[in-house]
């Protein structure tokens, strides 16, 4: 992945913008297969905004249709198209960035994608965005320029929609100055739920690396409580931090909603990814500030030590979660794993090898012929077990 020149002094967003490319097509692909007759994606912030070329190929605007262009072409190429309903709906409040949005939708929206350009509040046209979504799948972009807009009481009847994904911008930075104030609690709350002066006090103790998780993984939880179970299968959440792109801090985190453990497993891949992207975006950012520019490229592998997890700490939790009865280790154990920690799955793959090679557990369906890549396929129920 390369930076976009159009994305110059901008570049968190270009990062968001990968995530988004990188899960939507794999996830609407997905869909796709699995004989769905409804593929429709929401964008409650559409804009435009930010990109100034004719275009817009710098907006989540023409990213999206762009994904849905290459899903269509896909499944139509793999003759898996069938009868499916392809569905985007853009939402703007501003009234001339929505002229802007109907323009831009009318000249350049494929004919077999029925397309709304919704005028207003996306809070206060959740109905009406329900219903123009149908029966089928749903995938919801909520990404705002504020941090109250993604508040409980302004996102639950989206998320309680079944058969639907969401990923949402978390706008920290700015969340994380407001906390405080007594005069905000009310705003405040409608994001992590009733604070009092306790837990106030406990965010003041702690280091800001420690507050910054607390904080995103509450309001990952008061999201989960709204949006609930569907057949049996629970709420989950993920997140990927999006740095500031001139300081090393959180600027916003993007929150991503699911009740499938797959979707858990696939979003982390797609982590991963863009956090390497990120750091590469970074890292050449400041080599033109400093006009010292690198003789060697970068490549992928120089990067990882800067989004690993402390193979000590995976380890100890491989430990932990072994017994030395063999017993089948599934997906569903992975995204829970992914859930609870926000480490990524080459975290995992990693500190197994490590353990491995001590000897200190194995797996019982290992095979001579495996790539040395990932030591255990969840998504084949490996038996996994300490050694005695």
């Amino acid at each position: 992945m390369e930076l976009d020149e159009s994305y110059e002094g901008r570049e968190h967003s270009a990062v968001k913008h990968e995530l988004l490319k990188g899960y939507l097509e794999k996830l609407l692909y997905i869909v796709g297969i699995s004989g769905v007759k409804e593929i429709t994606y929401v964008d409650c912030f559409s804009g435009p905004w930010g990109d100034e070329s004719d275009d817009l190929h710098g907006t989540s605007i023409a990213i999206s249709l762009d994904i849905i262009k290459r899903v269509h072409e896909g499944l139509a190429a793999n003759n898996r198209i069938y009868d499916i309903t392809f569905r985007a709906i853009f939402v703007e409040e501003n009234k001339v960035r929505h002229s802007e949005l109907r323009e831009y939708l009318d000249n350049n929206c494929p004919s077999y994608v029925e397309y709304h350009a919704l005028h207003g509040d996306y809070s206060k046209l959740q109905g009406e965005i329900l219903r123009k979504c149908g029966n089928g799948f749903t995938f919801f972009f909520i990404d705002p320029k504020g941090w109250t807009d993604v508040g409980l009481p302004r996102l639950s009847k989206l998320l309680q929609r079944n058969n639907s994904e969401y990923l949402i911008t978390f706008m920290y930075d700015f969340l994380n100055r407001f906390i405080p104030k007594e005069q905000l609690r009310e705003q405040v709350s409608q994001l992590l739920g009733e604070i009092d002066d306790g837990f106030l006090s406990e965010l003041q103790d702690m280091d800001p690396k420690q507050r910054e998780e607390v904080v995103v993984r509450r309001y990952r939880r008061q999201l989960m409580s709204v949006m609930g179970n569907e057949a049996g299968r629970r709420s989950r959440s993920f997140h990927a931090t999006i740095l500031n792109k001139d300081k090393k801090k959180t600027i916003y985190h993007m929150v991503y909603l699911t009740r499938h453990p797959k979707g858990i497993v696939e979003f982390s891949k797609i982590s991963k990814d863009v956090a390497i992207f990120q750091q590469r975006v970074r890292f050449e950012k400041n080599d033109r500030a400093t006009g010292q520019l690198s003789l060697i490229a970068a490549e992928d592998e120089d990067f990882q030590g800067e989004i690993a997890a402390d193979i000590e700490d995976v380890k100890s939790f491989w430990l932990a979660h072994l017994t030395n009865r063999p017993q089948p280790y599934t997906e569903s154990d992975l995204a829970d794993w992914l859930e609870e920690t926000g480490w990524l799955e080459d975290d995992f793959q990693r500190a197994f090898n490590v353990l491995r090679k001590e000897g200190q557990i194995e797996n019982l369906d290992d095979t001579p012929n495996r790539r040395w890549k990932r030591f255990v396929h969840f998504e084949k129920n490996e038996r996994l077990r300490k050694c005695l």
